[in-house]
Protein backbone atom coordinates (compact mmCIF):
# COMPACT_ATOMS: atom_id res chain seq x y z
CA UNK A 1 0.00 0.00 0.00
CA UNK A 2 1.23 3.64 -0.77
CA UNK A 3 1.67 5.30 2.34
CA UNK A 4 3.12 8.38 4.26
CA UNK A 5 3.24 9.89 7.55
CA UNK A 6 1.36 13.29 8.17
CA UNK A 7 0.18 15.73 10.36
CA UNK A 8 -3.94 16.39 9.95
CA UNK A 9 -5.08 19.65 10.06
CA UNK A 10 -7.90 21.06 11.80
CA UNK A 11 -10.74 22.00 10.12
CA UNK A 12 -10.85 25.59 10.65
CA UNK A 13 -7.53 25.77 9.24
CA UNK A 14 -8.46 23.54 6.10
CA UNK A 15 -11.23 26.31 6.00
CA UNK A 16 -8.50 29.08 6.15
CA UNK A 17 -6.31 27.29 3.34
CA UNK A 18 -9.91 26.50 0.48
CA UNK A 19 -10.26 30.63 1.39
CA UNK A 20 -6.62 31.37 0.21
CA UNK A 21 -6.75 28.76 -2.66
CA UNK A 22 -9.56 30.85 -3.84
CA UNK A 23 -7.50 34.08 -4.05
CA UNK A 24 -4.65 31.87 -6.55
CA UNK A 25 -4.24 33.86 -9.26
CA UNK A 26 -6.68 32.11 -12.35
CA UNK A 27 -5.66 33.78 -15.29
CA UNK A 28 -3.15 32.15 -17.98
CA UNK A 29 -3.04 29.45 -15.37
CA UNK A 30 -3.74 26.22 -15.31
CA UNK A 31 -3.87 23.95 -12.09
CA UNK A 32 -5.16 21.66 -9.57
CA UNK A 33 -6.40 22.21 -6.44
CA UNK A 34 -5.68 19.94 -3.38
CA UNK A 35 -9.07 19.21 -2.11
CA UNK A 36 -9.31 21.05 1.36
CA UNK A 37 -10.78 17.80 3.05
CA UNK A 38 -6.89 16.46 1.81
CA UNK A 39 -4.42 18.90 2.81
CA UNK A 40 -2.14 18.12 5.78
CA UNK A 41 1.83 18.38 6.34
CA UNK A 42 3.75 15.55 5.10
CA UNK A 43 6.64 14.45 7.29
CA UNK A 44 7.78 11.76 5.70
CA UNK A 45 6.59 9.97 2.03
CA UNK A 46 7.10 6.43 2.32
CA UNK A 47 5.72 5.11 -1.00
CA UNK A 48 4.48 1.61 -2.01
CA UNK A 49 4.60 -0.77 1.64
CA UNK A 50 3.99 -4.63 1.98
CA UNK A 51 2.61 -5.36 5.09
CA UNK A 52 6.01 -5.95 7.26
CA UNK A 53 7.10 -2.29 6.31
CA UNK A 54 3.61 -1.07 7.61
CA UNK A 55 3.91 -3.48 10.96
CA UNK A 56 7.84 -1.95 11.13
CA UNK A 57 6.43 2.12 10.79
CA UNK A 58 3.28 1.60 13.18
CA UNK A 59 6.02 0.33 15.58
CA UNK A 60 8.77 2.91 15.10
CA UNK A 61 5.43 5.35 15.41
CA UNK A 62 4.88 4.10 18.33
CA UNK A 63 7.83 4.27 20.01
CA UNK A 64 8.36 8.21 19.01
CA UNK A 65 8.97 10.59 21.93
CA UNK A 66 8.09 14.17 21.11
CA UNK A 67 5.85 17.32 22.84
CA UNK A 68 2.54 18.67 21.46
CA UNK A 69 3.66 22.40 20.22
CA UNK A 70 1.48 25.41 18.99
CA UNK A 71 1.70 26.44 15.07
CA UNK A 72 0.39 28.68 13.42
CA UNK A 73 0.00 29.11 9.65
CA UNK A 74 3.11 31.44 8.05
CA UNK A 75 3.81 32.39 4.38
CA UNK A 76 3.06 31.39 1.19
CA UNK A 77 5.61 29.58 -0.72
CA UNK A 78 6.17 27.54 -4.09
CA UNK A 79 8.08 25.19 -5.30
CA UNK A 80 10.93 24.09 -6.84
CA UNK A 81 11.72 27.72 -8.01
CA UNK A 82 9.88 31.02 -9.31
CA UNK A 83 11.46 30.32 -12.92
CA UNK A 84 9.81 26.88 -13.10
CA UNK A 85 6.48 26.68 -10.46
CA UNK A 86 5.02 23.44 -9.74
CA UNK A 87 3.52 23.70 -6.21
CA UNK A 88 2.17 26.29 -4.04
CA UNK A 89 1.94 26.18 -0.46
CA UNK A 90 1.53 27.74 2.81
CA UNK A 91 4.41 26.89 5.57
CA UNK A 92 3.64 26.15 9.06
CA UNK A 93 5.67 27.64 12.21
CA UNK A 94 7.69 27.23 14.50
CA UNK A 95 9.42 25.32 12.05
CA UNK A 96 11.82 24.48 14.56
CA UNK A 97 9.72 22.13 15.93
CA UNK A 98 8.04 20.81 12.83
CA UNK A 99 12.04 19.88 11.65
CA UNK A 100 12.66 18.47 15.13
CA UNK A 101 9.65 15.49 14.36
CA UNK A 102 10.76 15.18 10.86
CA UNK A 103 14.26 14.87 11.34
CA UNK A 104 13.21 12.16 14.52
CA UNK A 105 11.09 9.67 12.41
CA UNK A 106 13.45 10.04 9.56
CA UNK A 107 16.65 8.82 11.52
CA UNK A 108 14.34 6.53 13.35
CA UNK A 109 12.62 5.08 10.38
CA UNK A 110 16.39 5.09 8.87
CA UNK A 111 17.24 2.61 11.21
CA UNK A 112 14.66 0.53 10.41
CA UNK A 113 16.35 0.54 6.29
CA UNK A 114 13.67 3.25 4.97
CA UNK A 115 15.44 5.72 2.93
CA UNK A 116 16.24 8.90 4.98
CA UNK A 117 15.09 12.24 3.44
CA UNK A 118 17.75 14.17 1.20
CA UNK A 119 15.50 17.50 1.12
CA UNK A 120 12.36 18.13 3.26
CA UNK A 121 10.31 21.54 3.57
CA UNK A 122 7.29 21.45 6.39
CA UNK A 123 4.66 22.80 4.16
CA UNK A 124 0.61 22.15 3.10
CA UNK A 125 0.06 21.96 -0.70
CA UNK A 126 -2.64 24.19 -2.02
CA UNK A 127 -2.02 23.53 -5.33
CA UNK A 128 -0.15 21.62 -8.09
CA UNK A 129 0.66 23.74 -11.37
CA UNK A 130 0.44 22.60 -14.58
CA UNK A 131 0.75 25.86 -16.76
CA UNK A 132 1.60 29.13 -16.07
CA UNK A 133 1.17 31.75 -18.88
CA UNK A 134 2.63 34.62 -16.87
CA UNK A 135 4.78 33.86 -14.49
CA UNK A 136 5.87 37.16 -13.04
CA UNK A 137 2.45 38.17 -12.95
CA UNK A 138 1.81 34.87 -10.72
CA UNK A 139 4.40 35.53 -8.83
CA UNK A 140 3.29 39.22 -7.78
CA UNK A 141 0.12 37.89 -7.36
CA UNK A 142 1.01 35.25 -4.93
CA UNK A 143 2.64 38.19 -3.23
CA UNK A 144 -0.34 40.14 -2.76
CA UNK A 145 -2.22 37.15 -0.62
CA UNK A 146 -2.13 37.40 2.86
CA UNK A 147 -1.72 34.50 5.44
CA UNK A 148 -4.32 34.43 8.81
CA UNK A 149 -1.57 33.34 11.12
CA UNK A 150 -4.46 30.80 12.72
CA UNK A 151 -2.88 29.10 15.98
CA UNK A 152 -3.74 24.94 16.31
CA UNK A 153 -2.00 22.27 18.33
CA UNK A 154 -0.36 19.44 17.07
CA UNK A 155 -0.88 17.01 19.27
CA UNK A 156 -0.96 13.71 17.03
CA UNK A 157 1.39 11.81 14.08
CA UNK A 158 -0.80 9.77 11.02
CA UNK A 159 0.03 7.32 9.19
CA UNK A 160 -2.20 7.31 5.74
CA UNK A 161 -2.51 5.13 3.13
CA UNK A 162 -2.97 7.00 0.17
CA UNK A 163 -5.19 5.37 -3.52
CA UNK A 164 -4.85 7.19 -6.33
CA UNK A 165 -8.05 7.36 -8.08
CA UNK A 166 -9.22 9.33 -11.49
CA UNK A 167 -10.85 11.95 -8.82
CA UNK A 168 -7.45 12.08 -7.19
CA UNK A 169 -5.83 11.01 -3.81
CA UNK A 170 -8.13 8.88 -0.89
CA UNK A 171 -6.29 9.16 1.91
CA UNK A 172 -7.16 6.20 4.88
CA UNK A 173 -5.65 6.58 8.39
CA UNK A 174 -3.34 3.34 9.56
CA UNK A 175 -2.54 4.41 13.03
CA UNK A 176 -2.75 8.04 14.88
CA UNK A 177 0.05 8.28 17.36
CA UNK A 178 -0.69 10.58 19.90
CA UNK A 179 1.69 13.21 20.80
Amino acid sequence: MRCFISIELPEDVKNELAKIQAELPKENTKFLLVKPENIHLTLKFLGELDDSEVNNVKETLKGLKFSKFTARLNAIGIFPSPSFIRVVWVGLEPKSEFIKIHDLIDSELEKKGFRKDKVWENHATLTRVKWLGDREGFMKSLSGIKIKPIEFDIDNITLRKSTLTKEGPVYEDVIKVNL
